[in-house]
């Protein structure tokens, strides 16, 4: 299993972290699964479906391709917000 944690300082503050297992060999019986979780670390919250707020989010895939197709979509979503918003880039620092 291995996992990263990184903090992201701006106006807000965030703290992403993944964890996996890996790729393990197909679906999910095959046993591969990772998670994410992006936190706010300000009083900031995420809207959720039903219109409450919450100060986190979790996201777990199990199998080969979810977890190829996770990564790849937030990949794109980020690209795309920094495209459609131009939001300026932050860097990313470790968590004390």
């Amino acid at each position: 299993m291995t996992s990263a944690v990184g903090e992201f300082w701006d106006a807000s503050a965030l703290r992403a972290s993944v964890e996996t297992n890996g790729l393990q060999g197909g679906d999910a019986g095959h046993g591969g699964w990772a998670e994410v979780e992006i936190r706010f670390l300000t009083g900031d919250s995420f809207e959720t479906a039903d219109g409450g707020q919450t100060q986190g989010i979790f996201i777990k895939v199990s199998g080969d391709a979810e977890i190829s197709t996770l990564a790849a979509a937030l990949e794109w979503a980020g690209g795309q917000l920094r495209e459609l918003a131009g939001a300026r880039a932050v860097p990313v620092q470790s968590p004390s």
